[in-house]
């Protein structure tokens, strides 16, 4: 989905897209007319998103390409940053100019627009890393179905009340939307209890928000039977043991020839997740698909 600003909307003229919130729920379907300012402040407030492949059919807005800098081909966007809608707290990451260059997690402290977006250092071996003044990076975030990047450079590192950063404020925002419904690729392992209380192996290999392919030696139910998954999720500063209700929406052969000792493939749909358990979940699938993308 790609955010629409409250400008983009013409009152008194029919949409030339539908719009939903933040949360994806349809708010006015294209064609609707938007009739006063009070109407369209009230949406406002829900997040306005439209998208993509309806934006695709509508010429963007001309703000929205700076000057001197070419358009995004027809997989990329260019928005400000401050459209995007990030949260404190949401997770970042921080990687060097260097195509090499190892990818760090950091959160989001703020941002003060045109002068810099704060953010929490990058973590080395359990402990915050100096970071020199001028280091450039390439920043990468996730947001809705889309992932983020922009270049910057680091401001001043300050030390107190605690450590962060002050990184270069954006003039251009590029995001790509993410395809394959946000499902990262991975290969973790996972015990698995069936509704008789029965154990087995299985192997996650691929994983959203919301569900995941899981790999296993046989059936492990039919469609509609509740599974509860258990699997370790490490990365950067987490190491959580993950405990998920699903229920099997799919059984079909492994299409991978050599994969035998794995010969079925049951798509999931997570239907009972912890507060806590969630949250790892998401910065999990954040961070696999933010490592798999390539936007620059």
């Amino acid at each position: 989905m790609i955010p629409v600003r409250k400008t983009d909307v013409v009152l008194g003229k029919p949409l030339p897209y539908s719009l939903y919130d933040q949360n994806n729920k349809l708010l006015l379907k294209a064609g609707v007319v938007v009739q006063t300012q009070n109407q369209l402040d009230v949406l406002s407030e829900r997040g306005l998103y439209r998208d993509r492949m309806a934006a695709n059919q509508v010429q963007a807005p001309s703000s929205i390409v700076p000057d001197g800098e070419p358009a995004p081909d027809k997989d990329g966007i260019l928005l400000d940053l401050e459209d995007i809608r990030l949260q404190v707290g949401d997770l970042l990451q921080l990687q060097g100019v260097a195509t090499d260059a190892p990818r760090h997690a950091v959160k989001l402290l703020g941002y003060a627009k045109g002068r810099s977006v704060m953010v929490t250092p990058p973590m080395v071996d359990g402990a915050y890393a100096m970071v020199k003044q001028d280091a450039a990076f390439v920043v990468r975030f996730f947001s809705g179905k889309s992932v983020y990047a922009f270049p910057a450079h680091v401001l001043k590192m300050s030390n107190t009340p605690f450590p962060y950063l002050h990184l270069s404020y954006p003039k251009k925002v590029r995001g790509m939307r993410v395809r394959r419904a946000q499902r990262a690729s991975v290969r973790l392992i996972s015990s698995v209890t069936d509704m008789y209380g029965a154990l087995y192996a299985g192997t996650l290999v691929d994983i959203s928000k919301g569900g995941a392919l899981l790999a296993a030696k046989a059936a492990l139910g039919e469609i509609g039977d509740l599974l509860q998954l258990k699997f370790r999720l490490q990365f950067d500063d987490i190491d959580q043991f993950v405990h998920v209700k699903a229920g099997i929406r799919s059984v079909r052969s492994n299409p991978e020839p050599e994969s035998e000792t794995l010969a079925l493939h049951h798509g999931l749909e997570f239907v009972e997740v912890q507060g806590s358990d969630r949250l790892a979940l998401s910065a999990y699938t954040y961070q696999k698909l933010i490592e798999a993308s390539d936007v620059a």
